[in-house]
């Protein structure tokens, strides 16, 4: 179900979550989808690391998601060509993911910003 469609029954309760780091593996995630779903979140959102890493990890969280709940996936644009967002677009929606927060995304402190947003300035 959209987001907005969520609102528009009334009071809505949402939980965010983000991918492990890198060197963890992604089954940590598991453990804290299971303590979550008793609550039974109307939607969960998954974020993104920092500077848009994890993006794959937070593909396959979202997979994880679904089951329980509506899921939101943040897309950060920021250090991405339009290639990646293609993909990563393409493994949300192939995931059956609805929902996307688009954002351009914070500068991480080993990358400049001119470097950062060369390909999109802003989410939209």
């Amino acid at each position: 179900m959209s987001i907005p469609a969520l609102f528009q029954k009334g009071r809505v309760l949402s939980l965010e979550v983000f991918p492990p780091k890198p060197d963890a593996p992604i089954e940590v995630i598991d453990g804290t989808l299971n303590l979550l779903a008793p609550i039974k979140p109307d939607y969960i959102s998954v974020t993104y690391g920092a500077g848009g890493s994890g993006r794959s990890r937070s593909v396959e969280i979202a997979k994880k998601i679904l089951p329980i709940c509506d899921c939101l996936s943040h897309l950060t644009c920021v250090g991405a060509d339009a290639q990646e967002i293609d993909n990563v677009l393409d493994s949300l929606t192939a995931a059956g993911v609805e929902n996307i927060m688009a954002l351009r995304g914070d500068v991480p402190k080993d990358m400049d910003r001119e470097s950062a947003f060369v390909h999109f300035k802003h989410a939209s």
